[in-house]
């Protein structure tokens, strides 16, 4: 009777201990998707950017000689390989982010039917911050700085070659989304989009990120991942050889990013 009392007992633990390891695993589950995320601030001091680069130019009517015109002329160049610099810093918390990030960038392109060149000198600074609304997605709102050292020529079918030169800044505000979530113990994944211009400073301004972190070491990461910026930007009272007219710019730059990040 012993024994069989002993065989009972054993029996029940070894049908009960299951049920308590996968109570105990679904807690430990609970805890930590209910655990608020760490406050982290990454800094990453240099990111090259290999941006492709393309832009469409319009110059408005120019005089002509002998009393003509040379008519609303317009030109798209091909699009070109680049590069350029960027840096920026984030600052995470459990509900809510903020980053600041500036993107420097000398680029160039051109067509050759009709011949259109243009050189830019592109200074960009964005400052946005977002609100975790549920799960990984945030609502966002922030700016662009644009400071746009731009030379446009055009080749016009007469033969004659028009050209313009305007350094504008101006300040977009913007609003997007962002998601961002984790890929497993070293590798997260963020990915936003955001709009923005409205007329204040460029007429449209529109960006796009997506990187992945690879936290290789306990205070340092590797980011890769891809950007776009495309914006339209109207400039009035542009000198166009000896006439001041108004310049409308589209330009678009997107390409991979690699760099580092210092994790604290």
């Amino acid at each position: 009777m012993k024994i069989r009392a002993w065989l009972l007992l054993a029996l029940g633990l070894l049908l009960t201990r299951p049920a308590t390891l996968l109570a105990a695993d679904e807690g430990d589950r609970t805890t930590s998707s209910s655990k608020p995320r760490p406050f982290k601030v990454t800094f990453y001091p240099i990111l090259v950017h290999a941006p492709i680069f393309g832009a469409a130019v319009d110059l408005p009517t120019i005089p002509g000689g002998g009393g003509g015109e040379a008519g609303d002329q317009s030109g798209t160049t091909d699009f070109s390989l680049n590069s350029a610099l960027m840096t920026g810093v984030s600052v995470e918390a459990d509900r809510w982010f903020a980053e600041f990030d500036a993107l420097w960038a000398a680029v160039s392109a051109e067509h050759s039917t009709p011949r259109v060149s243009v050189d830019s000198d592109l200074y960009f600074y964005k400052g946005r911050g977002g609100v975790r609304l549920f799960d990984g997605l945030s609502a966002t709102a922030g700016f662009r700085r644009v400071t746009l050292g731009l030379h446009a020529s055009l080749a016009l079918p007469t033969g004659a070659v028009i050209d313009g030169a305007v350094k504008p800044g101006v300040l977009d505000p913007l609003i997007g989304v962002d998601w961002r979530g984790s890929l497993g113990d070293d590798w997260s994944l963020d990915a936003d989009f955001e709009g923005g211009g409205f007329g204040v400073g460029a007429d449209i301004d529109l960006g796009g990120d997506i990187y992945a972190d690879w936290q290789f070491a306990s205070h340092f990461a590797l980011r890769l991942g891809y950007t776009l910026v495309h914006f339209r930007l109207t400039v009035d009272n542009v000198n166009i050889g000896s006439f001041q007219r108004t310049l409308v710019a589209t330009q678009t730059l997107h390409g991979p990013v690699l760099g580092f990040g210092i994790v604290f």
